[in-house]
C-alpha cells in the first residue's frame, strides 16, 4: 500500500512541475527555469519506470494475470 501510495505522490509532483513549467513557459521570463521543471518532471517519471521495474522483480507488485 505505501509503495502505491508513494508512486501517487510521485504522479502528482510529475504534473505539478509539468504545470509549473507550462507557466514559465508562458511567462517567457527565464527560459532555464523552464528547462529545470521539465527535467525534474523527467526525472520523476524516470524514478516511477524504475520504482516499478524493482517492485514486479521483487514480487511487490502483481502485474494482473492474463485469461486463459
Amino acid at each position: 500500500m505505501l509503495l502505491k501510495l508513494l508512486i501517487v505522490l510521485l504522479l502528482f509532483c510529475m504534473i505539478g512541475n509539468l504545470l509549473l513549467g507550462l507557466k514559465a513557459m508562458l511567462s517567457q521570463r527565464d527560459p532555464l527555469l523552464m528547462s529545470r521543471y521539465i527535467g525534474r518532471r523527467l526525472l520523476f517519471a524516470v524514478f516511477i519506470v524504475l520504482l516499478l521495474i524493482a517492485a514486479l522483480a521483487t514480487g511487490l507488485l502483481v502485474p494482473n494475470t492474463t485469461p486463459g
